[in-house]
């Protein structure tokens, strides 16, 4: 693990020069874009490392705007200059609570939030506007079941599976009612960034690890456990390309995850492979396969149909719910791992029998523009109740 006194370190430089950059962004933040009139806030109190979260969201969000002026509202410079290089939608930086009251003063409808973060609970202490809780990404991590979506006033899932989960967590929570089924809209927007791979008869696999985590339960990273292995069995066949697409935060806090990122990467450092750093969305129509960790690319994935991978932890105190997903979903175990591309060539004949029937509970109908309709209904139902 990283030093506590490096850690420290960091967060103390990060802070100050945060704080020494919060005016001159602020200013130019109001100089790109005029405040938009009764708009509905987007909530990022993130940095760049936390940037992904809100990306997933930014075709959506783009979309939303055409009928409902949006803008972000972020708590840190670093955040906010990220989040300006992202998109084109407006940026305001709350420098803090005077400058979060001035906007919710100013008519601020409702307020979406992409994750749980602490200091999320700076914007919901005003009782005003309707808070509406929308995650990155379906999945059955503990994360997904966080006390904290009590405090919002709706808690968008995808389908009945997130309902359910909701139900069957969280005390007194009634998901009939605060937790609207909207589907994945991501996957109704194209992407741009896949690489222009000729077509030939080689299987593109996207693997796509989650980060270590920041606790043994939420330790579902797969990096060095599986990672190293099960590529160099892809490359030692020869009839696959290989898409390696690492988490934004893999190796932030573990050194065995650093360094298996490194040797991957060396691993794929020719023409035939790609280390992916891009913004994601285009993968999933891009890849045939996907080999991928208990997180919300295996999720997207389901959406696809296609063939799919989820590792199984190394670590025994990973919390792995026994979901209907996990328990149907082909698993990768780390004695498999070295010979990745049997299982790989088993998932590709075809996958368990109620695959269908499993995307059904937890997206519901995943035809093209089906999401979108019902999250932008969703949105507009929250903000007149």
């Amino acid at each position: 693990m990283l030093s506590r006194v490096t850690h420290v370190a960091r967060t103390l430089q990060t802070q100050a020069a945060n704080y020494l950059r919060a005016s001159a962004t602020a200013t130019a933040a109001k100089q790109r874009n005029p405040m938009p009139d009764l708009p509905v806030a987007v909530f990022y109190a993130g940095g760049p490392v936390e940037l992904y979260q809100l990306v997933d969201w930014l075709p959506v969000l783009e979309h939303l705007d055409r009928t409902l002026p949006l803008v972000i509202v972020c708590t840190r410079a670093d955040g906010a200059r990220a989040v300006m290089d992202a998109t084109d939608l407006p940026v305001r930086l709350a420098k803090g609570a005077p400058d979060l009251e001035a906007l919710v003063a100013a008519g601020v409808r409702g307020v979406l939030y992409v994750n749980h973060l602490e200091r999320n609970f700076r914007m919901l202490r005003f009782a005003g506007p309707v808070h509406i809780y929308l995650g990155h990404g379906e999945s059955d991590k503990d994360s997904s079941v966080s006390n904290q979506n009590k405090a919002y006033d709706r808690v968008f899932v995808a389908g009945q599976a997130g309902r359910d989960r909701l139900s069957g967590a969280l005390r007194g929570f009634d998901a009939t009612t605060r937790a609207p089924m909207v589907g994945r809209p991501q996957l109704d927007h194209a992407r741009a960034g896949a690489p222009e791979w000729p077509r030939d008869d080689r299987v593109r696999v996207l693997y796509a690890p989650t980060w270590e985590g920041d606790r043994p339960s939420m330790s579902y990273g797969s990096l060095p456990t599986h990672g190293v292995a099960l590529v160099r069995s892809l490359l030692r066949d020869g009839g696959f390309r290989v898409i390696y697409r690492p988490h934004p935060r893999s190796g932030t806090v573990s050194s065995a995850h650093r360094r298996a990122d490194g040797e991957i990467r060396a691993l794929l450092a020719d023409t035939d492979h790609l280390v992916d750093v891009s913004d994601y969305g285009w993968q999933p129509a891009f890849a045939d396969v996907c080999i991928t960790d208990v997180s919300s690319v295996a999720y997207d994935w389901l959406a696809t149909g296609k063939p799919l991978l989820v590792t199984q932890p190394a670590n025994d105190l990973a919390s792995v719910p026994p979901t209907a997903f996990l328990e149907l979903a082909p698993r990768l175990h780390v004695e498999q791992a070295p010979d990745a591309v049997s299982v790989v060539r088993s998932v590709m004949t075809g996958m368990p029998s109620g695959w269908g029937e499993l995307v059904e509970h937890y997206f519901g109908d995943v035809s093209p523009g089906a999401a979108t309709e019902r999250f932008e209904s969703a949105i507009a139902a929250a903000l007149s109740s």
